[in-house]
């Protein structure tokens, strides 16, 4: 990324364990991969040409940039490492295949469809806390949300 002249930025804490997961965006499927890494490639900035491959479903961070035309693309997570039963090792079909064809013409979703706005306040409506004796399954739904 810093070598096309993409910016990044160091994360607060950074995308480290086995389980994290990655979106797609050509076909909108979602990986879990093994990351390890506490800086991110800031893809409100990217030059032209390159686009957002795969972004983290957590935290929304870019997870991976591609090139429109030419046969480069890249990822933050470490595909040899098979966070599943080799979910992500067709990276490495499709690296060849595109360095065999000299291109690249991958259709991808937009990043923006996967922001999700900011909560700042939530209402919770029921008819209180609950205490031993009373009825308890008329409040279900409340004492449930208070859990979560």
């Amino acid at each position: 990324a810093l070598a096309a002249g993409a910016k990044t930025y160091k994360m607060k804490y950074g995308n480290r364990g086995m389980n994290q997961p990655c979106i797609d965006l050509r076909t909108t499927k979602c990986y879990i991969t093994p990351q390890n890494h506490g800086y991110a490639v800031d893809d409100s900035n990217l030059p032209e040409g390159w686009n957002t491959f795969f972004m983290n479903a957590n935290d929304m961070s870019n997870e991976g940039i591609i090139h429109t035309s030419k046969p480069f693309f890249s990822v933050q997570f470490h595909p040899e490492a098979q966070g599943g039963p080799l979910d992500t090792s067709f990276l490495f079909t499709m690296f060849l295949e595109m360095v065999q064809k000299n291109s690249s013409h991958a259709t991808l979703v937009p990043p923006i469809m996967y922001k999700v706005p900011t909560v700042r306040k939530c209402l919770l409506v029921g008819s209180g806390g609950l205490s031993i004796g009373q009825a308890g399954e008329f409040d279900y739904s409340g004492s449930q949300a208070i859990k979560a």
